[in-house]
């Protein structure tokens, strides 16, 4: 059994997106995390788990532009490495009312690959002249290719599901030629064949896309760990840039154990949580918290009580990573507190 446990688990207390949300629904039922986080060193790690991943596989944050996640994403998506500027433009559904104009992303429209393709040919023929080539190797994970730096700074899809978009757009220099660009497209997606089919049968429409995540593909990535587990694009992609293996995410801790057996240390990415934070739905979040506290969380908190674990990171998308060892089994004087405090920003 590997020794070491990088576990990255995407929207696991990442509750700044939940808003206002009566801290009274917010209380799973997850004795071994909250054990787990109250006995930790915690450390101030990158805000997102995106981030988080970025720096485990050595790659930095750019200063002045995105996370390349599209050209990364690409790779886990069958593209190849190249020197072209890549874009996630992914397919949205935009909804206006009298206050703003809200997202939903990919996963209300279950866009059939057919419809997905139809689209892209017709954005395509329509911005031939401007340079602009869209691919969609996934109907919910388009890509767009540039030759360069597009010049704006863009804001991560899962920080705009649920929220009015004007303040959100893609902003920098230019600005005003990018958001032109996606209200021409707003305008071609309304009325093609493919969304005048889908009103007719009550499907929310793919009527807009959402730019994030650009840049040229990084080279020097290293893989973390001897063992990569996890279905995540980002974690395959940064693997495959690694020169590394992806292994299928195991469903239960057990099943990672035997899977380790050979290895000194693995990274687990763990996404059952990753979207009810920002879908906005507590309901969700705890049965998934509550879930995940008997499939991962009590069987490590078991391991290192009994030191068949060494050290646990476990980073849960709230900017910090909790740093547990043997040591914690014997930490009786930290108060475990509810899982909702850890959301402030002290690293005490």
């Amino acid at each position: 059994m590997a020794s070491t446990l990088h576990l990255v688990v995407p929207g696991l207390l990442a509750l700044g997106r939940l808003g206002r949300t009566d801290p009274a629904l917010l209380q799973p039922a997850a004795p071994a995390l909250a054990w787990l986080l109250a006995r930790a060193d915690v450390r101030p790690t990158p805000a997102s788990s995106e981030e988080a991943l970025f720096a485990a596989f050595g790659l930095p944050t750019p200063a002045a532009t995105d996370r390349p996640v599209a050209a990364i994403t690409r790779l886990a998506d069958g593209g190849a490495v190249d020197d072209g500027w890549w874009l996630r433009a992914d397919p949205v559904h935009l909804r206006p009312d009298l206050k703003g104009v809200w997202l939903a992303d990919a996963r209300a429209l279950a866009l059939e690959p057919a419809e997905a393709q139809a689209l892209v040919a017709a954005f395509n023929q329509t911005f031939a002249a401007d340079g602009l080539q869209l691919d969609a190797p996934r109907p919910d994970r388009w890509y767009l290719r540039l030759p360069a730096d597009p010049g704006i700074r863009t804001c991560p899809l899962i920080d705009a599901i649920g929220h009015d978009i004007h303040p959100l757009l893609p902003h920098g220099p230019n600005a005003r030629y990018w958001r032109t660009l996606l209200t021409e497209a707003q305008m071609l997606f309304y009325g093609h064949p493919v969304n005048q089919n889908r009103e007719q049968r009550n499907q929310p429409l793919a009527n807009g896309l959402w730019l994030w995540g650009g840049g040229h593909c990084p080279t020097d990535a290293r893989a973390p760990a001897a063992g990569l587990y996890g279905h995540d694009p980002l974690v395959r992609g940064l693997a495959r840039l690694a020169g590394a293996a992806v292994a299928p995410l195991p469903q239960h801790a057990d099943d990672w154990r035997e899977a380790a057996a050979d290895e000194t240390a693995s990274l687990v990415v763990l996404e059952d949580a990753r979207y009810d934070t920002a879908d906005g739905d507590p309901a969700a979040w705890v049965a998934r918290v509550a879930a995940l506290d008997k499939t991962w969380f009590a069987a490590c908190k078991r391991w290192l009580q009994t030191g068949q674990l060494q050290t646990l990171w476990l980073e849960p998308d709230n900017g910090r990573r909790y740093e547990l060892n043997g040591a914690a089994r014997w930490r009786f004087w930290r108060r475990i507190r509810p899982l909702v405090n850890h959301g402030a920003a002290d690293y005490s």
